[in-house]
This record gives structure tokens, sequence and C-alpha cells, in this order.
């Protein structure tokens, strides 16, 4: 098989978690001394759609009805050029998971819900907000934001998981477990000992 590698799609294998949090170090410093294995290897087995896996048109709805009409192409950009600054456009001016979003979404006739989905949910019935410290879709400043108007809401941070907490995370499982049992008080104590997994280092 032969495996394209750029900048577009090494950005959306670290973003999906392709190669993982703790191999990313070894990944990059491997690539920069030209050995793509790990990064080839993710992007290889992200080709190969698995059938019934992806709701794609339901996806393409919640995309282009809800994301794309609420920033244009050219606040993507912008957004891009202030975040990683010295990075190429031609990486900058694609959504990481949304490559070509824009493309997709002319085609894909729906109707814009952006205003109505943007809307702060306000609300004092109990919610608890998972979120992984590494997660690069769903970043954790954004529980932060969201638990501003939910007035008896439980954060909790779990250190060096990537997005999908609950299924990666055994502690994340029981803070889940004990606020569905008891959702005003749901019990975080094993947080407090977690720390991220060792980097994998390449030696020298």
């Amino acid at each position: 098989m032969k495996v394209v590698l750029d900048g577009g799609a090494v950005l959306n294998l670290l973003v999906a978690n392709a190669v993982k949090a703790k191999d990313v170090p070894a990944a990059i410093d491997e690539l920069s001394h030209g050995r793509p294995d790990r990064f080839a290897r993710a992007r290889a087995a992200d080709s190969v759609q698995a059938v019934g896996v992806t709701a794609h048109g339901l996806t393409e709805s919640v995309a282009c009805g809800e994301w794309a009409p609420g920033s244009s192409e050219s606040d993507v950009l912008k957004a891009g050029r202030r975040a990683f600054p010295g990075w190429p456009d031609t990486v900058l001016a694609q959504v990481p998971q949304l490559p070509f979003q824009y493309d997709v979404c002319r085609l894909w006739d729906v109707p814009d819900r952006a205003a109505v989905q943007r809307v702060a949910t306000t609300s004092a019935v109990p919610t608890l907000l998972v979120s992984g410290t590494f997660d690069a879709k769903t970043g954790a400043s954004w529980a932060k934001g969201a638990a501003r108007t939910l007035s008896r809401s439980t954060s909790v941070l779990i250190p060096g998981i990537t997005h999908w907490v609950v299924p990666q995370s055994p502690c994340a499982q029981s803070v889940l477990a004990s606020f569905l049992a008891r959702p005003t008080a749901p019990d975080t104590g094993c947080v407090a000992g977690l720390t991220p997994q060792p980097f994998t280092i390449t030696p020298k």
C-alpha cells in the first residue's frame, strides 16, 4: 500500500488520536529523522472505512447544519494563523477532522441551525462534565465554559486521556457510575491519584 503523508494528514492523525498520546513525541522525532512508520501505519489504518460504524448522513447534517454556518472559511484560516503562526496555509485552512467540510456542505444542502445550537444551556439539573487533558477535539477548557451556566455541575479532568474519555479511563467510569447513583454528590476521589502515562522516548 502506498501511504501519502503531508502536514494536513499528520495534523488529523494527531487530533484523531490515531497515534496514542504517549507515543506522539517518539512519532514526531522519528518522522523528523525520515522514519514515518508510526504515522504511516496510522494513516493506512485510517484509510479503511468500517461499513456501518459511522452514520455519514447524520454526521454531515450536524456538521453542515450546526458547525459550518457559524464560521466562514476565512474565519478558520485566521484562527489557525493565530493558534499556529508559521504553519502553512494549506494546513491551517482545513479544520482538523473536518477537512474540505465547506466543499461538502455546499452539496449537502441542509438548513442553517448554528444560531439555535450555539445558545448556552442554562440549567440547575445535576450535570457531570468529564474531560481528558489531552483531548484535541473538544478541549478541557470547553467544559469550563459549559459549567458557567450549569449551576449544579461537577467537572472532572482526567490527566493524559484523549477524546472519548470514559471508555479509556477506569476512574472516569467509576465517577460516571457514582454520578448516576448520586447525581448531586458523585465520588471523584480516584482522580487525585491519576497521572498521564510516561511518554515514549526514542533512544538517541
